[in-house]
C-alpha cells in the first residue's frame, strides 16, 4: 500500500507540474503583441508557485528528515519555492489581481 501512495502522489505532482507549464507558455504565447494580461502572468505566478510549494513540500515529507538537511539538494529548493513566492510578488496579492480582473475593477493593495 505504500508504493501505492508514493505512486499516486508522483502521478499528481506530474500533472500539477504540466499544467503551471501550459499556464506559463499560454501566457507567454498570448503576450506575443505587446505586455501580458493581468489575468494571464497572475494566474500563471500564483499556480505555479503554488505547485512548486507543494511539490517541494512532498519531496521533504517523502524523504523525512534527511530532506531538510543542508547536506541535501531539497533543502534548497524548497527555500528557492517559498523564495520566489515572496520575490515575485506574494500570491496573495497575484490573487487580488486575478479577481480584479474578473470582476473589472482595480482594488488598492496599499490598504
Amino acid at each position: 500500500m505504500p508504493l501505492r501512495y508514493a505512486v499516486w502522489r508522483f502521478e499528481r505532482t506530474e500533472l500539477a507540474q504540466k499544467a503551471a507549464r501550459l499556464l506559463i507558455w499560454r501566457a507567454a504565447a498570448n503576450s506575443d503583441q505587446g505586455l501580458p494580461s493581468i489575468l494571464d502572468s497572475s494566474s500563471a505566478k500564483s499556480f505555479a508557485n503554488h505547485v512548486a510549494r507543494c511539490v517541494t513540500g512532498k519531496a521533504v515529507n517523502l524523504m523525512g528528515g534527511y530532506g531538510y538537511s543542508a547536506r541535501n539538494p531539497m533543502e534548497r529548493r524548497i527555500h528557492d519555492a517559498w523564495g520566489w513566492g515572496i520575490a515575485g510578488r506574494a500570491i496573495d496579492l497575484q490573487q487580488v489581481n486575478i479577481a480584479s480582473t474578473m470582476i473589472g475593477r482595480r482594488f488598492d493593495q496599499r490598504r
